[in-house]
Parts: C-alpha cells; structure tokens; sequence
C-alpha cells in the first residue's frame, strides 16, 4: 500500500468513525461495517428529512387556521359602521 493510499484509508476511517458517532443506532454499537454505516446514515437522513415535512406541514396547517381566525375576526369588523371622528361636532 503506498503513502498516498495509506493516508486515505485513514481519513476514510476517522469519517466513518465521527459519522458513526452521529448516529444515534449505532452509538452503542462496538463495531459497524462501511456499508452498514452508510445504508444506516441514509435511513437517518430520511428519517429527519420525513420529520422535517411534518413540522412544516403542522406549522403550515396552524398558521393556515390563524390566518382563517384572522379573515374571520376582519370580515366581523367590518360589519360595525365607522365613526366619522373628523366631524365630531
């Protein structure tokens, strides 16, 4: 194995090594494969990214109702006549 190929395979494994150390499924685990490393940071990444549309779409629901309390609360306003407080004589 050359210099070159030899400090490859060593960045290669520190970033398995600190990617492993971000997934919460293998923490605990003594040992984890390349593959199973990456197929697991795959399935994490999904898994925020599904949680992630679910907040979105929660927030996106909520302020959704706020507005309609909003529409509704103005059109109820506007049914009450304005005073004229220019001419108040």
């Amino acid at each position: 194995m050359t210099r070159t190929s030899s400090k490859k395979a060593k960045t290669t494994q520190m970033e398995l090594k600190k990617l492993k150390s971000l997934l919460p499924s293998l923490q605990q685990k003594s040992s984890s494969s390349p593959m199973e490393i990456v197929m697991e940071t795959i399935r994490y990444i999904r898994q925020l990214e599904d949680q992630l549309i679910d907040r979105f779409q929660l927030d996106l629901s909520s302020s959704q109702s706020s507005f309609s309390d909003v529409s509704m609360n103005s059109s109820l306003s506007s049914s009450i006549p304005l005073q004229d407080i220019g001419n108040s004589n």
